[in-house]
């Protein structure tokens, strides 16, 4: 239909074109009208209602001087011509016909689609008239069927796409097949919450419900005391999870020393030992040579220990230290009795505690003090002066009931006081080399 609807309106300009060239030729073939012809056309022009004024003026005779006045280039479908006037009259006519130049055409083809037709389209580059012929079927659709599967959520179909230009469509629809879920419950920790948890076996949906508070920490306290070296401090320690927070620091106490003096002999080296009562820990300082007659080896380090009772008087802090010292630095505080006895007579029972440290700060001024083993064998007998009022509300002090020891000393047989007396001895062994050393220089040189 679109075909012969082109077609008819081709052949309808094609009239009308010819119809206009036709007028042009006549009107172009016509001469200047000549001198005395006007009058006849003025009457005409009147019988056809001119004005008598236009009338009177064209039946006046003119001797016509025609000029061109106007030049008209041709288009593709219509001629050129040149007009010319007459400048006293106005009288015009037309000349010097050109003709039309034709359009100027190109081609653009246009392939068929899948939907529309295909055609080639010719169009004048100059004008833009233009024109379609040479149709073409459309092709129509290359459909590439997919079977897509239902989901847990989507349903399921048949895609058919156009393997030319992807058009698609769906058909042949399936139900979703919805959710297979699993269920597994989570049981409240001491900082995590409980809850149920669902899971899709299939696409591994997860949904969490039934949600159980955390049970908190079960903390069990433990207070740590602090010892020489190290910090005291309670630890909460939870019995569940095994969390474990520590607060509550309390520095190291530091060691409480008691320092043994042993003479040089002729054959040995004498120093200061200082043992803490506490911990055993214990070094040797300010050693003492003995002469130029040398020195002895020092002790193995398996011996049979030698006690000696000292006492060590520490009157800042108002007590003094009573225990048993060894040479190799083993003490012990043994099974002893303190009685203070004022300058009236009063005697008053001094309690020694687990490190043999004996606490006279509920005193204030002279005393005797003695100190006897369990026997009842005087072991030391001192005057201590207490300054200073003693403080309100000190507990009475009664004596500390000890357990017998089968033998002084074994209180400091510990691995730690061994190792460390190994290594004490050690060092006396090369202090008493080096200085032998030097004594001997020394003989050679006033040998010499």
């Amino acid at each position: 239909m679109k075909k012969f609807l082109l077609a008819g309106l081709a052949v309808c300009g094609l009239l009308a074109f010819a119809a206009l060239a036709g007028c042009a030729a006549s009107e172009s073939n016509a001469d200047p009208p000549a001198a005395g012809e006007e009058r006849t056309a003025v009457v005409r022009s009147v019988a056809e209602g001119v004005s008598p004024q236009a009338a009177a003026i064209a039946s006046v005779p003119c001797d016509h001087t025609f000029a061109a006045v106007q030049t008209v280039e041709p288009s593709c479908t219509e001629q050129g011509y040149t007009l010319y006037a007459c400048s006293q009259c106005g009288q015009s006519y037309t000349d010097d016909f050109t003709p039309a130049k034709g359009h100027t055409m190109r081609e653009v083809v246009v392939e068929p689609t899948c939907t529309h037709q295909g055609y080639t389209t010719h169009f004048c580059t100059v004008c833009g008239y233009e024109y379609s012929d040479a149709y073409k079927e459309e092709r129509g659709h290359k459909y590439v069927s997919e079977k897509i599967d239902s989901t847990c959520t989507q349903a399921g179909c048949t895609l058919h796409t156009c393997s030319v230009c992807g058009e698609s469509y769906r058909d042949d629809y399936r139900e979703a097949l919805g959710h297979a879920y699993a269920e597994e419950t989570f049981a409240p920790t001491c900082t995590s919450e409980g809850y149920t948890k669902q899971t899709c076996s299939r696409c591994g949906d997860e949904v969490t419900m039934d949600y159980v508070p955390a049970l908190g920490h079960t903390y069990t306290q433990t207070a740590i005391a602090p010892t020489c070296v190290s910090y005291g401090y309670t630890e909460h320690l939870c019995s569940v999870c095994g969390d474990r927070t520590v607060m509550d620091y309390i520095e190291a106490t530091g060691h409480t020393f008691l320092d043994v003096l042993v003479e040089a002999t002729p054959e040995s080296i004498g120093y200061t030992r200082h043992i803490c009562i506490v911990c055993d820990y214990s070094y040797i300082s300010d050693y003492v040579t003995s002469g130029d007659t040398g020195y002895i080896e020092p002790p193995e380090q398996d011996h049979a220990h030698a006690y000696a009772f000292y006492v060590q008087d520490a009157p800042e802090e108002k007590y003094f230290i009573a225990r048993y010292v060894c040479d190799c630095g083993a003490s012990a505080v043994g099974n002893v009795s303190v009685t203070a006895t004022d300058q009236s007579g009063t005697a008053v029972q001094l309690s020694v505690n687990e490190y043999g440290q004996v606490d006279y700060s509920r005193l204030s001024g002279s005393y005797t003090v003695r100190i006897t083993d369990g026997a009842g064998e005087l072991l030391k007998e001192f005057f201590l002066t207490v300054e200073g009022e003693p403080p309100e509300g000190l507990p009475e002090d009664k004596p500390q009931e000890l357990p017998e020891e089968t033998e002084r000393g074994e209180e400091g047989g510990s691995t730690g006081t061994t190792v460390l007396l190994l290594f004490i001895l050690i060092l006396l062994a090369a202090g008493g080399a080096a200085a032998w050393l030097l004594i001997r220089r020394k003989k050679k040189k006033n040998q010499k």
